[in-house]
């Protein structure tokens, strides 16, 4: 079975956590990845800091033998009218290049366990 990730995203920083187990990562972005008009504003600072914490929460053995793991994004800032698709795109190419096999994105109200579950499988 593949790891199921949540990664709520704010300006510089990422909050990332592994289903259903709980544990919890945040991070905070150097150099920064976000600017006044971008949440992901350089695209190669906010894949590196994915993959640094996709390194530290997840054991080795998950890295070695298992699926690469499921990812539900949800950005909570620079959401004014919506998403672009090209900011859509960053999102989800972001998780790709994170090392993630399935990407879903999420606008609205954090989830809980359950929540990001039933978004991933739909």
């Amino acid at each position: 079975m593949s790891p199921i990730l949540y990664l709520k995203l704010s300006c510089n920083q990422m909050h990332l956590s592994l289903l259903p187990s709980g544990r919890e990562l945040r991070l905070q972005a150097d150099p920064p990845f976000s600017n006044q008009r971008l949440l992901v504003a350089d695209f190669s600072a906010a894949q590196q800091l994915l993959q640094r914490g996709l390194t530290e929460l997840l054991p080795k053995r998950f890295l070695r033998l298992s699926l690469p793991p499921q990812l539900l994004i949800q950005p909570l800032e620079y959401l004014e009218g919506g998403l672009s698709q090209v900011e859509e795109r960053i999102l989800l190419e972001l998780g790709l290049g994170g090392g993630a096999r399935k990407v879903r994105l999420h606008l609205g109200a954090e989830l809980d366990n359950a929540g990001v579950l039933a978004k991933l499988r739909s």
